[in-house]
Parts: structure tokens; C-alpha cells; sequence
């Protein structure tokens, strides 16, 4: 019976352990996944930024140049 309770006594406490790893995990997942979130919003602002200046260059060229079929 005391042999038992000792492997359940070990057992628990590599649960415990896992446990503690997968939290820290998580917690390690959680901050890349914000960071990647960030990365891409600064990306995606970024490729805003450069269609509307290319829209306006776009609007600045003579009509011929701008492709319009005539």
C-alpha cells in the first residue's frame, strides 16, 4: 500500500511538472502569437500606405499612360 501511494505520490508530481511546462508554453505561444498579430496590422498598414501613393501616382499620369484603351 505505501509503495502505491508513492508511485501515485511520483506521479502527481510529473503531472505537476507537465503541467507548469505546458502554462509556460502557452504563455511563450500566447506573447509570439501578439507579436506576430503587430507584425502583420505594421504590414498591412504599410501596404495601405503604398496603394494609395501608388493610386495617386496612377491618378497623376497623363490619361494615355494610364492605361485606359484609347
Amino acid at each position: 500500500m505505501l509503495e502505491e501511494l508513492d508511485q501515485l505520490d511520483a506521479r502527481m508530481r510529473e503531472l505537476a511538472a507537465h503541467v507548469r511546462q505546458l502554462r509556460e508554453e502557452n504563455q511563450s505561444l500566447r506573447r509570439q502569437l501578439a507579436e506576430s498579430q503587430a507584425e502583420l496590422a505594421t504590414l498591412n498598414e504599410r501596404v495601405v500606405t503604398a496603394t494609395r501613393r501608388l493610386d495617386t501616382l496612377i491618378e497623376e499620369l497623363p490619361g494615355e499612360l494610364r492605361g485606359n484603351g484609347h
